[in-house]
């Protein structure tokens, strides 16, 4: 009997003192495959890549260009934090990230707008990750509905020092194309009565990129204004947050948010700002190529 028993008590004891891996563990491993910065890739219209399509006016195809900085927030909730100001809630799996609650909103202080996504689906494969997102737009006259189906972004280092080259040279705004809102500017001014005067204008003229130091970069437009940014992977944004450039000749000029996104030959942009006039100001679909 104690021959039988004796080999039994000791297999017991191996298994019990054998580490067993724990959910815990296993719901680390599916969170940290998503944690860090993550840049949409340059935006392409004949693939569709990164291009948000939309039933408002003058952007039925919206480039999407800019970061997500994403942290862990518990075992399995993920916290997705964009460079226009919005926080997300995500669920995460093994197999993708899912916006949870299923529906949240955005009061963007970047563009002034209010938005709900519905949908958010994002699959990481090693430094690549693709997504898909549904949502609405909410303004005075009605709701905007705006799709992205073909989400791809790069994970990206917070210290970059090698990101700024691609940035440097001339560069020159595109084509204006008012129907989809390409290279044109939309100005908020004030009016009597405490309404406001909405007027679109075309974006024209160059912008000369020199680099600082490290990933740190000099912007100068052909108005006179200087404005430093910071590079990190195919991504510039404005830095430090808020600029303002007063000429001897005019009125100061304010930008509140400047990222470019470029693959070292074209850029898409985004700027908000207020002008010399002190009306509000947004171009939203900015395009330039390498002089």
């Amino acid at each position: 009997m104690c021959r039988i028993l004796l080999p039994l008590t000791v297999a017991a004891a191996a298994i019990a003192c054998t580490p067993q891996p724990s959910h815990t563990d296993d719901r680390s491993s599916i969170v940290e495959k998503y944690l860090g910065k993550w840049n949409y890739t340059q935006p392409d219209r004949a693939t569709m890549t990164n291009i948000t399509v939309s039933d408002a006016p003058g952007r039925t195809q919206v480039p999407t260009i800019g970061d997500l900085v994403v942290t862990t927030e518990g075992p399995d909730r993920i916290v997705g934090r964009t460079d226009l100001g919005c926080t997300w809630r995500f669920k995460a799996t093994a197999a993708s990230l899912e916006l949870d609650p299923p529906s949240q909103l955005c009061h963007n202080p970047t563009q002034n707008v209010k938005y709900t996504v519905t949908q958010w689906t994002v699959t990481v494969n090693g430094d690549q990750e693709k997504e898909t997102i549904r949502a609405k737009t909410h303004h005075p006259e009605r709701d905007y509905d705006f799709v992205l189906e073909n989400g791809v972004r790069t994970k990206t280092e917070e210290y970059d020092p090698e990101a700024a080259e691609k940035f440097t040279g001339t560069w020159a705004y595109d084509s204006v194309d008012p129907t989809t809102g390409i290279n044109m500017r939309t100005t908020a001014r004030p009016a009597p009565g405490d309404t406001r005067l909405t007027e679109r204008s075309q974006e024209h003229g160059n912008v000369r990129i020199t680099q600082d130091y490290d990933n740190r970069v000099t912007a100068r437009t052909d108005d006179g204004c200087t404005w430093t940014l910071l590079a990190r992977g195919n991504t510039a944004r404005l830095d430090p947050a808020v600029q303002t450039f007063t000429r001897p000749t005019s009125a100061a000029v304010t930008l509140r948010s400047w990222t470019i996104t470029t693959d070292g030959e074209r850029q898409a942009s985004m700027v908000t700002g207020t002008d010399e006039q002190g009306g509000n100001f947004i171009l939203s679909t900015g395009s330039l190529s390498k002089r």
